[in-house]
């Protein structure tokens, strides 16, 4: 795949590194990573029966790591380096673990929503259809500190981070009762402790 590919889940993240997690197939994807090599090679190089191969082997392809080539009467399997690199991109930074876990509970619909509203850690317009509207409305109560109650000074300068216009955002999490004002201190009601705890 391109540079260009989806970006990695957290899904696909953690079956990755759960099929890195054994010595055994660290040594094969050493051995892979140099050029492709069959069960048998594999096997012979790394010290270990061939059913022990083929184990590690249908764990590694589960994680989205191997590329075969089929060269009868053999199958040859090479690292996929961009799958790889996909994973890795994805906790390079604090941001990009928080981004990634910040949507792992999400379902594809609701992250393909988010995908179109926000650049990053920014969000650059909110949606206008009441539904996507709900759903990026949520995402930002989700990045901002939980509280047990927010003045309004503090509250604005948490939104001011995802979006500019703090006023709408609060408007709208009040308007959908995701919050409650009173004498200008803000609380999470029920609703929007709801999406926290999510």
């Amino acid at each position: 795949m391109s540079e260009s590919a989806e970006p990695a889940t957290i899904d696909t993240v953690v079956t990755l590194f759960k099929g890195l997690a054994d010595p055994t197939r660290l040594r094969m994807v050493a051995a892979m990573v140099e050029r492709p090599r069959c069960g048998q090679d594999l096997a012979a190089e790394i010290g270990v029966t061939p059913a022990t191969v083929s184990h590690h082997l249908k764990v590694l392809d589960r994680a989205g790591l191997l590329v075969e080539t089929r060269q009868p009467p053999y199958v040859f399997y090479q690292v996929d380096l961009e799958a790889l690199t996909r994973a890795m991109r994805a906790v390079t930074t604090p941001k990009r673990v928080r981004e990634l876990a910040s949507t792992s509970a999400l379902d594809e619909d609701t992250r393909h929503v988010l995908r179109a509203f926000f650049d990053g850690p920014r969000l650059r317009q909110l949606p206008m259809q009441r539904k996507k509207k709900e759903l990026v409305l949520e995402e930002v109560l989700r990045r901002i500190p939980r509280r047990k109650e927010y003045d309004e000074a503090e509250l604005n300068r948490f939104i001011e981070v995802v979006f500019d216009d703090y006023c709408t955002v609060r408007r709208e999490w009040i308007m959908g009762r995701y919050m409650t004002r009173e004498h200008g201190v803000y609380k999470l009601a029920e609703r929007g402790r709801e999406v926290i705890d999510r």
